[in-house]
């Protein structure tokens, strides 16, 4: 009878907040079908009188250049951060040497480390190499300042792969990085897949880096576009909460084709010991 209650309770619980949580998807897609008229009434949760399917259209033009650099810019540098940080986890977990503790506690802190700290350096950097303004500059700074998140969910997966698998692949004449390219990094797919998810997600929504180096359209990601979509002089809550709607489906559609291999992979990384 306890149960029961404690289940009827906690289902009560879940569903009142789940339904906290969808007020401000509903105000958003409410108000970006709305004209201007209506969004000067401050009614935001308000049904739109006649929808207005076109905001959508104007928030997509406005964006689309943003949009195309965000996708280069954010596969570029996933890419590259699961690569390189999964090559750094497997060397921190797979070969013991004095200084990998200490270091994996510097990846930590690194990890959490906010760009507001460092970005008069990074911007300062990207000058000197000359890739300010510059797709290769962006993703050469979103590489390293992403690269240590990947390698703390990289490594501690890699912790929960029993070193026997190791040792039998090294008896058999494998060498580290064949190991890795074929028996750990397919061993450990699903935690790779976790790790991209976080990745991409990250580097998708900056939004700092994005205003800070680049100057004009041509190499701009998309979240300061649809910043300025709000406008100078008047603001069009509309168009702008259309186009947050237009740049939330990309990071939905990678949560909607691989949300079963993030689950998967936390879960099997929790537990394994």
């Amino acid at each position: 009878m306890k149960e029961r209650y404690f289940l009827l309770i906690t289902g009560l619980l879940v569903s009142i907040l789940a339904v906290i949580w969808m007020v401000p998807i509903y105000a958003l897609v409410t108000t970006s079908l709305k004209t201007q008229e209506e969004v000067a009434l401050q009614k935001y949760l308000g049904l739109p009188r006649s929808p207005q399917f076109s905001n959508f259209g104007k928030a997509f033009n406005a964006l689309k250049i943003g949009l195309r650099n965000s996708l280069v810019i954010s596969l570029s540098a996933t890419f590259l951060c699961i690569f390189v940080g999964s090559l750094a986890g497997y060397a921190l977990t797979g070969f013991n040497f004095r200084f990998a503790t200490p270091l994996f506690f510097l990846i930590v802190v690194v990890t959490f480390l906010p760009y507001h700290v460092i970005l008069i350096p990074i911007t300062q950097f990207l000058k000197t190499l000359g890739l300010l303004n510059s797709y290769a500059g962006l993703i050469l700074i979103y590489v390293v300042l992403n690269a240590p998140m990947a390698t703390l969910i990289t490594g501690t997966f890699f912790m929960k792969i029993p070193p026997e698998l190791e040792e039998a692949a090294i008896l058999d004449g494998c060498k580290p990085f064949r190991y890795y390219l074929r028996i750990l990094v397919p061993v450990s797919l699903p935690g790779l897949i976790s790790a991209t998810i976080l990745v991409f997600i990250q580097i998708y929504n900056e939004f700092l880096l994005g205003i800070a180096l680049t100057r004009g359209p041509n190499v701009k990601p998309v979240m300061p576009f649809l910043a300025e979509l709000k406008g100078t002089q008047i603001a069009q809550w509309h168009i702008q909460m259309a186009g947050a709607a237009i740049t939330s489906v990309i990071p939905v559609l990678v949560f909607i084709f691989l949300g079963r291999y993030f689950i998967s992979g936390l879960m099997a990384g929790y537990g394994k010991g």
